[in-house]
C-alpha cells in the first residue's frame, strides 16, 4: 500500500510540475509585473534570511551522517569523510556570511575579510563534526533523516537547482529595468551570460525543510500536522517572496521547490525501501 500511494504521489506530484510549468510559461511576466514591489519589506527579509532554516536544516543533516554512515570499507568512509566535510564546510562559510553581513553588517570588501570568513568557518565546522561525531549519539529516525537530507542536497540542490543555474542564464525581473525585450521563457537556455534566475535557490533551500517531516512520524497526529503545516507555509511563503521582490518568476519558484519535494519524496521511498529489503 506504502508502495502505491509512493507512486501515486510522484506521479500527482509531476502532473502538477507540468500543468503549471505550462500555465507560467505564458504567464510568468504577466504575473511579475503584477505582483512586483521592490520595496516590500517581508519580501526583503525573506531575501535575506530565508535560506537560513534550511542551511541550518542541512548542516543538521550532514553532521548527522558524519557520525553515523555504515559504509563497508575505510576507503569508501575517507571518500564520504572528505565530501561531508567540503559540502558542510561550503554550507557554513554561506550561513556565516548571510548572518555576517545582513544582520550585523560586514561588508566583505576586502580580501583579507573573507578569506577570515573561508579559514574561521571551516575551522568552526571542524570543530562541529568530530565534536558530535565524538560526543552525541543519535536514533535510527534521525540518522535516516540525514540520509533523505543528504540526497535533497546532493540530487535536489548541487546537481540540478546549482548547474542550471549558470546554464540557463535567465534575466531576474528586476534587472529589467522596463525593458523586457530580453525575456526569455523558462524552456529556453541562453547559457554562460551573468544571469541566474533560473531556477530559485531560495525556493530549494525553503523547502529542503520538509525533510523534518521524518522526525514528526512517532508524534501524535496534532503535532504532525502543525509541524507540517508551519514548515509547507514558510516555504510557500519564501517561495512567494522570491516573486515580489522581483529576483524569480513564478517558473523559478516552480522548478526550484519541485526539484526539492520531488528528491524528498523519491529518496524517502527508496530508502525505506531499501531498509525493508534488509529485515
Amino acid at each position: 500500500m506504502k508502495k502505491y500511494q509512493t507512486k501515486t504521489t510522484i506521479y500527482f506530484l509531476f502532473v502538477l510540475w507540468l500543468v503549471l510549468a505550462f500555465l507560467f510559461e505564458s504567464s510568468d511576466l504577466l504575473l511579475s509585473d503584477y505582483l512586483f514591489n521592490s520595496r516590500s519589506t517581508w519580501a526583503k527579509f525573506f531575501e535575506q534570511y530565508g535560506e537560513i532554516p534550511g542551511l541550518i536544516v542541512s548542516l543538521t543533516g550532514v553532521y548527522i551522517y558524519f557520525t553515523s554512515n555504515k559504509l563497508s570499507s575505510n576507503s569508501k568512509k575517507l571518500i564520504a569523510y572528505f565530501f561531508l566535510m567540503l559540502i558542510s564546510t561550503a554550507g557554513l562559510i554561506y550561513l556565516n556570511f548571510l548572518f555576517t553581513y545582513h544582520a550585523l553588517g560586514v561588508n566583505y570588501n576586502s580580501q583579507s575579510k573573507i578569506v577570515l570568513l573561508v579559514i574561521g568557518s571551516s575551522i568552526i565546522n571542524f570543530g562541529l563534526l568530530f565534536y558530535v561525531k565524538s560526543k552525541i549519539h543519535f536514533t535510527y529516525q534521525q540518522y535516516f533523516f540525514s540520509r533523505v537530507v543528504l540526497r535533497m542536497i546532493i540530487f535536489g540542490y548541487l546537481l540540478t537547482n546549482l548547474p542550471l543555474k549558470f546554464l540557463w542564464g535567465r534575466i531576474r525581473f528586476r534587472d529589467f529595468h522596463g525593458d523586457f525585450s530580453n525575456f526569455s521563457a523558462w524552456y529556453i537556455p541562453n547559457g554562460f551570460n551573468g544571469n541566474d534566475s533560473f531556477p530559485s535557490g531560495h525556493s530549494a533551500m525553503a523547502w529542503i525543510l520538509i525533510s523534518l517531516f521524518i522526525l514528526f512520524t512517532d508524534k501524535s497526529i496534532l503535532t504532525r500536522t502543525a509541524g507540517k503545516t508551519i514548515l509547507i507555509s514558510y516555504a510557500l511563503i519564501v517561495s512567494y517572496s522570491r516573486i515580489v521582490i522581483g529576483a524569480h518568476f513564478a517558473s523559478d519558484v516552480l522548478f526550484g521547490s519541485m526539484f526539492m519535494i520531488l528528491t524528498y519524496v523519491i529518496s524517502k521511498h527508496f530508502l525505506y525501501e531499501e531498509q525493508m529489503n534488509k529485515k
